[in-house]
């Protein structure tokens, strides 16, 4: 025997329902007869007709034994679909039968199917079990071969709408993960010359021996005689299962006999004949199939696969707040990225039997041979990548949302921004008992805009082929931590203008100038004292047309790398360092609520920032408050597959001066 180790899915079939018992509310099963399943190999798309052995030491049991679960039509996604549960030690192996015995729940949810089971309404079950070593046998006319599974282990029933397809999987959540399969493969024996007997001649059979019978030179007549006959025979056979386990009439058989095809020919008008009825099929019921709910399940447990083979699982489960055995890829394991795209377009009634790799990843993408792909595969990558762009930009650290105001804007125009204070305070009423009107002066706002900024990447057939998946997500976490950078990059550009005292005002003077009362001029180490001045001077800060004091304080202490240590010191310590012989108190010790230090300062010139929501000096508006990269995708122009576009609508500006003060520092 030549041994072959694969992964195997979850397997269903159909199940017979025997008695029920209403007060018990158990309806007794017979799992499995071991009768021939003609099935589809997923992975290589040949045919093979299973046999499931129906011996006590081939069958594991433990499952069903233990309480496995009553479900509903084999979906696992969460509590609600458990319908009930095996009854505990009745499954059984009873003169070649599989028994056993399940219990519906009394919920209210469960009861509306329990009557309709007990009604006869409901009467479709199908098991879903899992198979660890088959033993292939091969014709040696090279017919379909039967696998037998000599070990194998039920572990789920389900109430099921329709019948099970003899060739589908189980689509379960976790529970459908592929498990290995040992494959042993032997040739067939020859067949005993008693079922040889078996058959009866056709009329064509009695041409082909009575042409055969002719006398040969050098040949036994009778020994030709019966070598043809027993070829004949073999022939009708070969088409005859072929027919049977194709799921086609006897007349289609007849049929063929009849017609002298040969069994190679025989097969090809049978594939030719399911691949027409496969059409058909797709048209009249994938709508009914295929729902939003199985849909949605698909892009999801193929997007969670995708983030475990990209090893990107344990960025989305941090940004999502998961733990990483959330993100349970379920019958999707294993599957390339080719494998996923073939598996949409089967889902959506596209028959790709006979499609090369290229023309499958193209089909995935594109509107091919009058039919539009499903978005599953482009929906499906999409989502996979924009979770992965969003959750890489998150949890991608910055400086300047610690000292930036936010905003938001519905448009790309410029948009006025009143300072703090620009009202003054508020007018006594006059004589008349009237309200004055408050004029804002045109020096006391400012405007600000949000502007685009993206890239594309495209997604091409080779990429699908090639299955470069952990490439193509590798991009677009580095898209994502580029997006919170370009925003880093952007306020540190205006904030070191004009060596660190930020940029041109529409006076000509930068930010931060004598003028407006936000430098501190006695340039001076961080030390308790210094930062005291600094702070005084943010205090003193007025609204420029009443003269009011505006209450500002420092919050946010911004200092180069190599400053960070002092800064934490004299925010942290009890007493002043430079004076802790007499355990002077620390006057601004927790002045800040937070110190944050950066390499984009060079030098030692450090900023004191007021608290960002109640008076901002920069201003970080989104467009429509989309704080995060947005994914758009449209059908390939430049590439033979799909592009997606990552942008970022955001914009940088000054909008106070009020709110910060600097110093040149030592």
């Amino acid at each position: 025997m030549n041994p072959q180790t694969v992964d195997l899915p979850s397997l269903s079939v159909r199940a017979d329902v025997g008695a029920v018992n209403d007060d018990a509310r158990t309806v007794e099963l017979i799992f499995s007869t071991g009768a021939p399943v003609d099935r589809v190999d997923f992975w290589t798309g040949k045919r093979y007709r299973e046999v499931l052995s129906m011996d006590p030491a081939h069958v594991r049991l433990d499952r069903l034994n233990a309480g496995a679960p009553l479900l509903d039509s084999h979906s696992a996604w969460s509590v609600g679909d458990v319908l009930g549960t095996v009854e505990r030690g009745t499954a059984s192996l009873d003169k070649g039968k599989g028994i056993a015995t399940v219990r519906f729940s009394k919920r209210d949810a469960v009861t509306p199917i329990w009557q309709d089971v007990r009604d006869g309404i409901i009467r479709n079950v199908s098991v879903g079990y899992r198979v660890y070593k088959f033993e292939e046998t091969q014709p040696k006319d090279g017919g379909t071969p039967t696998r037998t599974a000599v070990d194998w282990e039920p572990f789920e029933v389900s109430m099921v709408p329709m019948p099970a397809d003899a060739g589908a999987r189980v689509r379960s959540g976790d529970k459908s993960d592929t498990n290995p399969c040992v494959i042993l493969t032997r040739d067939a024996q020859e067949k005993t010359s008693m079922e040889n007997e078996q058959q009866t001649p056709t009329p064509a059979t009695e041409e082909v021996v009575r042409a055969a019978a002719q006398p040969q030179a050098g040949a036994n007549a009778e020994q030709v005689r019966e070598q043809a006959v027993a070829q004949e025979r073999s022939r009708i056979t070969g088409i005859q299962d072929a027919v049977r386990l194709a799921g086609l009439d006897a007349p289609v058989a007849a049929d063929l006999v009849s017609r002298g095809l040969s069994l190679d020919a025989a097969r090809s008008a049978i594939f030719d004949k399911l691949a027409e009825r496969s059409q058909q099929d797709a048209t009249r019921h994938q709508t009914v199939e295929m729902g939003e709910d199985a849909r949605d399940k698909f892009v999801r447990g193929a997007a969670n696969w995708l983030f475990v083979r990209s090893g990107m699982a344990s960025l989305i489960a941090k940004h999502e707040g998961v733990t990483v055995d959330k993100l349970q890829p379920g019958e999707f394991r294993g599957l390339s990225l080719l494998d996923l795209a073939r598996e949409s377009l089967v889902r959506n009634g596209v028959n790709v039997r006979g499609l090369d790799k290229m023309a499958i990843a193209g089909m995935a993408f594109t509107r091919s041979s009058g039919y539009q792909t499903t978005s599953d595969f482009a929906t499906l990558l999409e989502n996979a990548m924009h979770k992965v762009l969003r959750a890489a930009y998150a949890t991608q650290n910055d400086t300047w949302s610690a000292f930036c105001g936010i905003g938001s804007v519905s448009d790309f125009r410029a948009h006025n921004w009143y300072r703090l204070g620009a009202l003054g305070s508020y007018d006594s009423l006059n004589e008349a008992g009237e309200f004055k009107n408050k004029t804002v002066p045109d020096a006391e706002k400012t405007t600000y805009q949000a502007t685009t900024k993206g890239n594309i990447v495209g997604i091409t057939r080779e990429i699908v082929v090639n299955d470069d998946i952990a490439a193509v997500m590798r991009f677009m976490d580095m898209l994502g931590r580029a997006g919170k950078l370009t925003i880093e990059k952007a306020v540190y550009a205006q904030l070191t203008a004009n060596s660190g005292l930020g940029p041109t005002q529409s006076d000509t003077n930068p930010l931060f100038h004598s003028g407006r009362a936000n430098i501190n001029t006695t340039a001076a180490a961080i030390t308790v004292a210094s930062i005291e001045a600094d702070r005084a001077v943010m205090r003193s800060q007025m609204d420029p047309n009443s003269q009011e004091y505006l209450d500002l304080q420092p919050a946010v202490l911004l200092v180069p790398v190599g400053k960070r240590g002092d800064a934490l010191t004299i925010n942290d310590a009890q007493f002043d360092p430079a004076d802790s012989k007499f355990q002077k108190p620390n006057t601004v010790r927790g002045l800040f609520r937070q110190v944050v230090d950066t390499p984009r300062l060079s030098g030692t010139r450090r900023y004191l920032f007021a608290d960002p929501s109640v008076n901002p000096v920069f201003l970080v508006s989104f467009l429509e408050g989309q704080q995060e990269p947005v994914l758009e995708t449209q059908d390939g122009w430049r590439y033979n597959g799909v592009e997606m576009k990552a942008r970022l609508d955001f914009g940088v500006d000054v909008v106070d001066y009020r709110g910060a003060v600097t110093n040149a520092g030592a």
